[in-house]
């Protein structure tokens, strides 16, 4: 920063003296009295241009903010006067003591600040009436006096630039606060105003000249006369409180908590006067929209604004969620208008008004036991329960339906698609799920084609067809007329062939069969050559040759081997031993002999070794025989051939720790031949952490990307922070003292200033909190989500057999995902926001969420019941972008200093914006 150097000096001198806790404070330009003179003028000049280029921003209701941060800056203001030791005016105070505050003759001047400080730091705190109005209107009282004040002491002083600019912002919340509280008040007496009887004309005696003196400071101000301006902001709350003196009203706790109704909108009389709604009238903007209707949706439109985005169209005329009806059509049809699918139906609101002709409000319009998408899936009438009149309802009939799935994936794309048909009562595609499976006994096995394919079914049906359409050129070595399909009986354990036809004109494979299950496609050749080898196990003829050289090795090396052979040929049986011309020896006592592990042991997934001289020859603590399970023999019939099976159907692999993969040994896994994800997504919204939609990085975590001149583009009100930017301490006292005075409040006062620490810090790492976490997770939006996601993920897995690998969220194909579009269309993410987020901490430590991802752990399945844990993660970032300080929070300095602590390329991105995680395990269980 050695280019501001020069332009900064002033400051320097200035704010080391009042921040760095020593020396005195520089605040006059020259300390001679020709420039003292000369110049004592420059400075009330300058502040009142600086006020002519800050915008009012009045697009809020909460006004204390305003006269709180003012406070702040008051604070430091008194610093600078107390390193002067000026004695203050006479006549001065004899002006500003109206009240008789102030009887000393020789007053020092930060006495009469200090005191008039302390009275307004209590008015804000014993005055205000929910952050929007006051009970009376002596703090705007109290606001004059130190209007007469600052603009007394600035025009018999020369300062430095960054104190003009303090002084302009200080009084530039004066006004602001002055305006937007006239601004609530006289709105409340108009509309108690226009429903008054006989005492109408006086109170609206006073509610005009409240609202002529109330313009009237307005003019004041642009003419630069701060002084009048704040007296006649004074004067208009003086005309509104006798306003509601006559009407009967007055301001305090109780008038914003009326429990009454009376334009029957819902909405409590007290509630409507907070939000600045008219209780009087069911549609305060007059947009053709109710009160009620707009204010469920306050974060989209406002129930006090016509058009609240200000784009020419009315907020009436407007399709929020983009589903096809307008807003006022929405309220017509008392359908959600954020929902483009309100009655969960499976259609869009406006496709059922304008084209099925169904109610969007109504899950089943003809109450006939099919929803209004069941009705257009099967072609069937909407408006009536029969639709084709033969006495039978439409629940009750058969229909033909079919579904096809898409099965292609990288690693295993031969086999296309599987589409399944039959006939059955209802809508199938909601009953019938077809996915890919995480079965290591159907997933391994010795020539299978693609991946095995999961059908299950809640409807009823006598027969149906599947087909599997398989690429031609990915099957590689297998002909085509080899193809064949097997299903997995999983009762039985076994694996049993279809009668299946082959189509290779156009590439598909079909099997009509009466059950549902696993089935996979394989090469027939190659199962047959598996399943029919004979092991011949009297001789040392085809012996696992690995394991000859690791007991070759074992027994003194290769001049060994002679000794060895020799061992091998002792167990060779004899004619008159063994188990039926079989060795039975069993070496390691695994329960395996030896024979079996040398020459290996046939099973469905290829020929399994072990070693005969180890009991547990994986080292997973079961030992071989316990995973290979009992030797079987019998004849069974594959693709019309007679096959005498000898062999194994393991429970689980002796060679390898982990048969599955899915992380746990093969001893502590109940099923370990099914891989039982863990930590698996299953929902990601469409904002990853730290990126936008379109996988860039989102604007609020930008950093370094501001020039000054950029800054002051946003708004002028930054020049005081790019003056303070010397010294990122001042900002971040700015920063800490507007959040933790306004926004947060008990335990999430310290966390908040602990999340600007760890900006501070700029590592930019993952932040966490418990005390945040907490405070998140028993919001009612947030359970409101989880409970909504916990209670579609148990319905999916009862309808897929407790499949959770077909949940398992991918990007590429989420649009085909039952489970994650059901989420994204019916959902909404938890946002913290209202009153009491607000003042609470929430607001300024969350707000609305960035976006959440679902994953589950620990999930398993025994018999027909499963169990889980959801873990849910929100995320939000903790950072600005510009839309974040234009508007509204520009007026706030805490937000400006954070904006230019974030973005200000001087910094270099020392400090970081970091993304917020908060974590909530939930556990879930149900029946198949």
């Amino acid at each position: 920063m050695e280019n501001k150097v020069k332009s900064m000096l002033s400051f320097l001198l200035t704010f080391a003296m009042i921040f760095g806790g020593s020396g005195q404070a520089v605040v006059a330009k020259g300390n001679n009295h020709a420039n003292q003179g000369k110049h004592k003028n420059s400075s009330e000049q300058n502040v009142k241009q600086w006020l002519s280029e800050y915008e009012f921003y009045e697009d809020t209701r909460i006004a204390k903010i305003y006269d709180q941060t003012a406070i702040n800056e008051l604070k430091r203001f008194a610093t600078v006067i107390k390193e002067t030791n000026a004695k203050f005016d006479s006549k001065l105070i004899a002006e500003i003591d109206e009240a008789g505050d102030f009887k000393q003759k020789d007053i020092n001047e930060l006495d009469v600040l200090q005191q008039l400080i302390n009275q307004y730091e209590q008015a804000v705190q014993e005055e205000y009436i929910q952050e929007v109005v006051l009970k009376s209107d002596r703090l705007l009282e109290i606001k004059h006096k130190l209007t007469i004040y600052l603009w007394g002491y600035v025009s018999k002083n020369d300062f430095n630039e960054p104190t003009e600019v303090l002084l302009a912002d200080i009084l530039f919340n004066f006004y602001l606060s002055d305006k937007i509280v006239n601004k609530n008040a006289i709105g409340i007496l108009k509309d108690i105003s226009d429903q008054a009887d006989d005492k109408g004309n006086k109170i609206k005696a006073h509610l005009n000249n409240a609202v002529k003196m109330s313009e009237k400071g307005n003019e004041f101000l642009e003419k630069d006369l701060a002084i009048p301006a704040s007296k006649s902001y004074q004067n208009a709350y003086k005309q509104v409180l006798f306003g509601l003196e006559k009407a009967g009203y007055s301001f305090n706790t109780e008038f914003f908590e009326a429990t009454s109704d009376t334009d029957g909108d819902t909405i409590t009389d007290g509630k409507e006067f907070l939000e600045g709604m008219n209780p009087f009238k069911k549609d305060t903007d007059g947009d053709g929209l109710q009160d009620n209707i707009e204010y469920e949706v306050k974060s989209f439109i406002s129930p006090t604004k016509y058009d609240t985005d200000g784009n020419g169209i009315s907020d009436a005329d407007e399709d929020i969620d983009e589903d096809g009806l307008s807003n006022k059509d929405e309220q017509a049809y008392q359908t959600n208008l954020i929902k483009e699918d309100s009655d969960q139906d499976g259609l869009t609101d406006g496709f059922e008004v304008h084209q099925f002709k169904s109610l969007p409000n109504k899950y089943d319009t003809d109450g006939d036991g099919l929803s209004d998408g069941d009705e257009y899936a099967l072609k069937t009438n909407p408006n009536a329960a029969d639709s084709d009149g033969d006495g039978i309802e439409d629940s009750e009939k058969l229909y033909e339906q079919s579904i096809r799935k898409s099965l292609i994936q990288p690693d295993k794309s031969e086999i296309k698609s599987v589409e399944v048909s039959f006939s059955a009562k209802g809508n199938i595609n909601k009953t019938t799920r077809m996915s890919r499976t995480n079965n290591v006994k159907t997933t391994n096995l010795h020539g299978i084609i693609g991946s095995p394919v999961s059908i299950t079914t809640q409807s009823e049906f006598e027969k149906a067809s599947i087909t599997f359409t398989y690429d031609e050129a990915k099957l590689g070595e297998t002909v085509e007329n080899n193809l064949g399909i097997i299903w997995y009986n999983e009762a039985k354990e076994m694996f049993e062939s279809l009668n299946a036809e082959v189509d290779a004109s156009k590439n598909t494979i079909s099997v009509e069969t009466t059950h549902f299950g696993e089935f996979l496609i394989v090469d027939k050749k190659k199962w047959l050559e598996l399943w029919g080898r004979e092991i011949d196990y009297s001789g040392t003829h085809g012996v696992n040759e690995t394991l000859l050289h690791n007991m070759t090795t074992r027994t003194g090396g290769e001049n060994d081997q002679a000794a060895t052979s020799h061992k091998l040929n002792d167990i060779v049986p004899s004619d008159d031993s063994g188990d039926g011309g079989i060795d039975t020896t069993d070496s390691d006592g695994d329960g395996l002999y030896d024979i079996y592990e040398i020459k290996g042991m046939k099973t469905p997934y290829g020929i399994i070794y072990s070693d005969p001289n180890k009991k547990d020859s994986d080292g997973d603590g079961l030992t071989d025989g316990e995973e290979m399970g009992p030797f079987q023999s019998f004849t069974v019939d594959i693709f019309g051939v007679t096959i005498h099976f000898e062999g194994f159907f393991p429970k689980s692999f002796p060679d390898r720790k982990d048969s599955d993969g899915d992380g746990k040994f093969d001893n502590e896994d109940l099923r370990p031949l099914y891989s039982d994800l863990s930590d698996m997504v299953i929902f990601q919204s469409d904002r990853p952490e730290g990126y936008d939609a379109n996988g860039n990085v989102a604007n609020d975590m930008k950093t370094n990307d501001y020039t000054e001149d950029e800054i002051k583009d946003i708004s002028w009100m930054f020049r005081l922070q790019l003056l303070e930017s010397y010294f990122p301490s001042i900002l971040f006292n700015e920063f800490e003292d507007m959040s933790t005075s306004l926004f947060a409040m008990g335990d999430m006062e310290d966390v908040i200033l602990d999340m600007i620490n760890h900006f501070r810090e700029g590592t930019g790492n993952e932040y966490r909190n418990q005390t945040l976490t907490k405070e998140a997770r028993e919001h009612e939006t947030t359970k409101a989500y989880v409970e909504f996601v916990k209670k579609a993920l148990v319905n999916e897995l009862k309808k897929n057999g407790g499949n959770l690998a077909a949940l398992k969220f991918d990007k590429s194909t989420k649009d085909s995902n039952e489970f994650y579009n059901f989420i994204q269309r019916n959902a909404s993410y938890p946002t913290f926001s209202t009153w009491s987020d607000r003042v609470g901490g929430l607001t300024i430590t969350v707000n609305d969420t960035w976006g959440n991802t679902v994953s589950v752990k620990d999930f398993s399945l025994e018999r027909n019941h499963f169990k889980g844990v959801m873990r849910v993660r929100l995320y939000d970032h903790f950072g600005l972008d510009q839309p974040d300080v234009e508007k509204v929070y520009v007026n706030l300095a805490g937000f400006r200093s954070w904006f230019v602590l974030q973005h200000y390329d001087e910094y270099n991105s020392k400090y970081k914006p970091f993304v917020t995680v908060m974590e909530m395990d939930i556990p879930f269980e149900g029946e198949l």
